[in-house]
């Protein structure tokens, strides 16, 4: 049976002062990787860094409960670690956000956070046509046409920098909700 293996965690923080928002803006990146894949060439085990959670730190540590989950049942567990209970995984992750990283130290530490907002052209059942509305008012940043290529679902998607405190607020008022990588894409570094 496979199972997912977190080999780094990475918290970053974005002040409340500079977003303009009521709470620190958190963001927790993860490298992880499936036990059984392997890079092409190489005795290494195949991972990439991806964001488990964005928010303020209770929807954060929420998120990083809901993943603790699948520890019990031997899904997921910490580098080094045979077994990994879920109260072992929180504990990494708290101990991660009491160490966070301001996010404009991001690029020295060799990470790259892209912030993006995407939403179909066409109203659906969660019609978001008031965010699209506002971001189509906004001048800060341009909006690119693509298409989904599994529902071929016609789409706008914005990308924010998280370093320029306007466009991370931009971003705020407007991201879809759900887990960190539907709106966060990372690079981090190799080892």
């Amino acid at each position: 049976m496979s199972y997912e293996i977190s080999y780094r965690r990475q918290a970053f923080v974005l002040p409340a002062k500079q977003t303009g928002h009521h709470d620190d803006l958190f963001f927790l990146v993860e490298e992880a990787g499936s036990n059984n894949c392997y890079e092409l060439n190489c005795r290494r085990r195949s991972r990439s860094w991806a964001c488990l959670a964005a928010g303020a730190q209770w929807e954060c540590l929420g998120e990083v409960t809901r993943m603790a989950a699948a520890c019990c049942g031997g899904s997921l567990c910490l580098y080094g670690h045979r077994s990994t209970t879920p109260e072992t995984y929180i504990r990494a992750w708290r101990k991660a956000l009491a160490e966070a990283t301001p996010l404009a130290d991001a690029a020295r530490t060799g990470f790259y956070l892209q912030l993006f907002t995407r939403m179909p052209l066409e109203n659906g059942p969660d019609d978001r046509s008031y965010a699209r509305e506002h971001l189509a008012a906004q001048t800060l940043v341009a909006p690119q046409a693509g298409e989904d290529p599994f529902t071929h679902v016609k789409h706008l998607e914005w990308h924010f920098s998280a370093a320029v405190p306007e466009q991370a607020q931009l971003w705020l008022e407007t991201k879809t909700g759900g887990r960190g990588w539907h709106s966060v894409a990372v690079m981090g570094p190799h080892r």
